[in-house]
């Protein structure tokens, strides 16, 4: 039963993550400096963020 909300964690995590990614090469495509640093920060934040969720996740509970 534990693997089963761990999977499940990771697969509410992976979709937020894509979500995130989205907007953030949506704001890379836009043609502000400022939306493409945004974006930039955005993406960096998202990989750290999850590469911190899924230790988390699969270590912790």
């Amino acid at each position: 039963m534990k693997l089963f909300w761990k999977s499940f964690l990771s697969v509410v995590v992976t979709l937020l993550l894509y979500e995130g990614m989205v907007t953030a090469f949506h704001l890379l495509n836009l043609p502000s400096s400022l939306a493409v640093f945004a974006g930039m920060c955005l993406l960096l934040l998202l990989a750290a963020g999850g590469f911190i969720v899924f230790r988390f996740i699969w270590r912790r509970l």
